[in-house]
């Protein structure tokens, strides 16, 4: 009898045992099953946007701020080094060195015309900023200007600072 009432707590111990496990993966798939959470809105309008590239975009304000939605999902880069999302009014450069940071406008052609992140400018390391009549941008081997010289013209050049 002893044995007898060992063995169906045995029995009823791995019941419980594999109810509960199955339960537990019950949960996990529907946690990642794509209609789990069919009905929450993407506050990437259907792209990834992951790391510190993510990071980078929530701090300037997400879809609202001056990216606007991104285009596309995390890419590697040509140098294949760092990555970059490109989104409607501009792209979120990063690397280990550099950090994650945006470029856009003027100042990310001028940068691309010098070869983007495999140019000798090298990757973005600030934001723009106004620094009296121009806008500047720094890099990680020179600081880009740009200016407004009249109401139809302007001017891009940069300063090198590495050597």
């Amino acid at each position: 009898m002893l044995f007898g009432a060992v063995r169906q707590r045995g029995i009823r111990n791995r019941t419980g045992v594999g109810l509960g496990a199955l339960v537990l993966l019950t949960g996990l798939c529907a946690a990642v099953s794509p209609t789990a959470h069919a009905d929450t809105k993407d506050p990437y309008c259907g792209h990834k946007v992951v790391g510190d590239i993510e990071k980078r975009y929530i701090e300037m304000n997400g879809r609202s701020g001056p990216l606007g939605c991104p285009l596309t999902d995390e890419l590697v880069n040509p140098d294949g080094f760092g990555r970059r999302t490109q989104f409607e009014h501009g792209t979120i450069y990063w690397s280990p060195r550099s950090g994650a940071w945006p470029v856009w406008g003027a100042i990310g052609e001028y940068w691309c015309d010098q070869g983007c992140e495999r140019g000798p400018i090298g990757y973005p390391v600030s934001y723009e900023r106004k620094v009296g009549a121009e806008i500047q941008q720094r890099f990680q081997c020179a600081v880009i200007h740009f200016k407004q010289t009249s109401d139809t013209a302007t001017q891009t050049w940069r300063d090198e600072i590495c050597v």
